[in-house]
């Protein structure tokens, strides 16, 4: 019985960091969770190139500490390694805004949105440029999913 449970454990934290050691945040934004999951409190906001400290591992989440507050990341927003934070391939400064790198990592480009725009004239896309503004907080999408009874919500 010990055995399986010492199985568990270790395919739970596979793959996780050595303790104290440093991960970097890779995504452009994300919230510290009060506890391992989506929704719930947040603790802090993390920005792409954040050093964070590796405390522990459940599951798909890390719990790590920055500037003295411990929270819960999901471990695809970071990299056990430092990032070099450039927009041009192999580093250096390539005269893109992070806006510009991160539609382009999605394939959308302003090359792209411009060929588009090119082929609807008459779409508006004041509505989208907007929505791409705003930010809900994890506590609040928490009470919307609560209310609504939807995705796990209770």
């Amino acid at each position: 019985m010990t055995l399986l449970g010492a199985l568990c454990l270790s395919s739970a934290v596979a793959g996780a960091p050595n303790k104290g050691s440093t991960i970097t945040v890779q995504v452009m934004s994300t919230k510290l969770m009060k506890s391992p999951g989506f929704l719930g409190a947040s603790i802090a906001t993390v920005v792409r190139g954040d050093l964070l400290t590796f405390e522990e591992a459940q599951k798909d989440w890390y719990r790590v500490t920055k500037d003295g507050k411990s929270g819960w990341i999901n471990k695809v927003s970071v990299v056990e390694r430092k990032l070099a934070l450039s927009s041009k391939p192999g580093g250096g400064t390539g005269g893109l805004s992070e806006d510009e790198v991160a539609l382009a990592g999605r394939g959308f480009s302003p090359e792209v949105e411009q060929e588009y725009r090119k082929r609807n004239p008459n779409l508006d896309f004041s509505h989208i440029d907007h929505i791409q503004t705003l930010q809900v907080e994890p506590e609040a999408l928490a009470k919307f999913a609560a209310e609504g009874k939807i995705g796990g919500g209770k």
